[in-house]
């Protein structure tokens, strides 16, 4: 893939899928990889892991895409760069995950980096999990923190964590949020993702869908815990 800050052979323009938090949901992932029109790369921002069991799947299809990928909280969790809450652990499935990863997965994410930034031509891209601050800072559309942030012309910062897609100018550069690949929290449940062209700075919000009461399921008869299941298929309720 080459070294982080490089994008090989194309530096001027580049249309990039933008994903985050997939938790270990195989068939969102392959839902918005099927759904995704033509690419120059992919770029994910976080959380590869965690939630939901197809751990060891969901890290061997980034690898094969060859997709540049951060480290986020619950990929930190899993390695222990960071300490999940107690009363947290066990619907994270943290130890879980950690367990039944393979030696070369749990390789992978643990060189995972914090960030990552490119430059495209005209436009400069920042990728961290949460913010530019820590892998854990949650930053909301009304997030008091989000107001921090004054980029400078021609930035871009990609970030996750939120579980919401958020498209926003902030100072003169713009804040990206591709929502949710494996456990949407906006009230949608179809998997969420994001194009980029960094030549117009033009970010599209986008959906893909797949069977989420048929996964539903099968988490049932795993045994999972029911709260990571129903936020699966959570819509706003009609007045």
């Amino acid at each position: 893939m080459g070294a982080p800050g490089a994008w090989p052979g194309m530096v001027t323009a580049v249309r990039l899928g933008c994903l985050s938090d997939i938790h270990g949901n195989l068939p969102a992932l392959q839902a918005v990889l099927a759904a995704m029109p033509a690419v120059d790369g992919l770029v994910c921002a976080g959380d590869v892991v965690g939630y939901y069991p197809d751990v060891n799947e969901v890290c061997i299809m980034l690898r094969q895409a060859g997709a540049y990928v951060i480290r986020g909280n619950h990929d930190a969790y899993v390695i222990d760069e960071l300490v999940p809450a107690l009363n947290h652990r066990a619907a994270y499935r943290t130890d879980w995950t950690r367990e039944r990863l393979s030696p070369e997965n749990y390789a992978w994410l643990s060189a995972l980096p914090v960030e990552l930034r490119f430059r495209f031509g005209v436009t400069d891209l920042v990728v961290r999990h949460a913010s530019p601050w820590d892998e854990e800072t949650y930053l909301y559309p009304d997030s008091p923190r989000l107001a921090e942030l004054f980029l400078p012309e021609g930035q871009i910062h990609l970030f996750g964590h939120t579980h919401r897609p958020l498209w926003r100018k902030t100072g003169l550069g713009w804040v990206l949020n591709p929502g949710s690949v494996g456990q949407p929290r906006d009230y949608n449940p179809a998997p969420a993702f994001a194009i980029l062209d960094t030549e117009t700075r033009q970010a599209a919000l986008c959906r893909a869908t797949y069977d989420v009461a048929g996964y539903q399921e099968r988490l049932r008869n795993l045994g999972w815990d029911e709260a990571a299941i129903a936020i699966l298929s959570r819509e706003r309720r009609r007045q």
